[in-house]
């Protein structure tokens, strides 16, 4: 009994000295806006699918959800013959849980297309986009939802 005692004694010594993992949630949330804004850069559908966690969920108002890869990537793929077409964002506002793990982003984004006379037309949304780090400290976007903004005329 006296030993058990001890080991439990020993074990509270431990975990109260522990010192907590101290972390920069200011500087995790300019990494997160900064991690949206190299996404918004990317070049090739495999770069953008790169910054979606393999179960993310797609979703825009008045459309069916796009749940994983290979749906998301069908949406990237069809947007190629779509003439003119042209995604664009801008974050304005992040969080970032205590944990540092999960966050989430606001911004505005844009899509832009020819309409049937080839004119470019936009439209706009406000975005929320929920993050998560993965184990190499890297963020990935689990969820991202857009809706339409008829007031909105600017991502900035």
């Amino acid at each position: 009994m006296k030993k058990i005692i001890y080991f439990l004694l020993a074990v509270l010594l431990i975990t109260a000295c522990e010192e907590k993992k101290q972390i920069d949630l200011e500087a995790e949330a300019e990494a997160l806006m900064a991690t949206s804004r190299e996404w918004a850069q990317s070049q090739s559908n495999e770069e953008y699918l790169s910054y979606w966690t393999e179960d993310a969920q797609l979703s825009q108002s008045g459309y069916p959800m796009m749940r994983g890869h290979e749906a998301i990537m069908g949406m990237l793929e069809s947007t190629k013959d779509i003439p003119g077409f042209k995604v664009m964002w801008e974050p304005y506002e992040a969080h970032v849980s205590e944990s540092g793990d999960m966050g989430y982003l606001l911004e505005n984004s844009s899509f832009t297309m020819n309409d049937s006379l080839g004119n470019p037309m936009t439209q706009y949304f406000r975005t929320v986009t929920v993050w998560k780090k993965q184990d190499d400290g890297k963020w990935k976007c689990v969820v991202d939802h857009l809706a339409a903004d008829p007031q909105l005329t600017s991502i900035k």
